[in-house]
């Protein structure tokens, strides 16, 4: 599925997107180029009314301990559970001591909080949600827009949809000055780094964003 050469040269260029979930596939995508932004939701699973509800608190569930929780992740590993997203750990269960582990996530999340709300307040990036398992209304999308547009009249957000019947992958349009709504193709039930449908989503993103 990887057909886009994972050239290194884009990896600043993907640094100025910031995703907002649903998944950890963007977060893949920049991986590949080689961009590693320390984002609260690119490891995320959260759905569109758990982002609705983050973005009108401002992520203010996740400022105290006790509303942060660990949870059975993927491949053995931890997830850290708030209460309108979960973030996946990378950190083997049995590898390190449960309540410090908890601690440590706890302070990097509120590193995390910090600079997600310095990117929404000076629109700093192309901000970017994508369906998965979780499906997202047209109401929803606007929503989101509205609440983005909050922060910074000049946000751009990109709402991304599975392609439909009769819908080109990688194909996007501008709905609106700064909401664009474009799909991609889903390769696979579970996304890993070998079936993020690269060449829609680099299609995609230079529309946006020319090199």
């Amino acid at each position: 599925m990887l057909s886009v050469t994972a050239d290194p040269s884009f990896a600043a260029y993907y640094q100025g997107f910031e995703s907002l979930g649903a998944s950890c596939e963007f977060g893949l995508l920049q991986r590949h180029f080689g961009a590693e932004p320390l984002a609260l939701l690119r490891w995320s699973a959260i759905d569109a009314q758990g982002l609705i509800h983050s973005l009108s608190n401002r992520f203010a569930d996740v400022v105290d301990i006790a509303n942060l929780s660990l949870i059975h992740g993927p491949n053995d590993e931890w997830d850290v559970r708030t209460p309108h997203f979960s973030q996946h750990l990378y950190v083997k269960r049995g590898t390190a001591d449960a309540a410090e582990l908890l601690r440590v996530t706890h302070r990097r999340i509120q590193f995390q909080r910090r600079a997600i709300l310095e990117t929404l307040e000076e629109a700093e990036k192309v901000l970017v949600y994508k369906e998965a398992q979780f499906r997202m209304t047209d109401a929803e999308i606007a929503q989101i827009f509205g609440l983005l547009r909050g922060f910074h009249a000049d946000n751009v957000f990109l709402a991304v949809r599975l392609t439909g019947a009769g819908e080109e992958p990688g194909s996007v349009d501008e709905i609106e000055p700064g909401l664009w709504v474009g799909n991609v193709e889903l390769d696979a039930k579970v996304v890993t780094r070998d079936t993020v449908p690269v060449a829609s989503w680099h299609r995609i993103c230079q529309t946006l964003r020319p090199v």
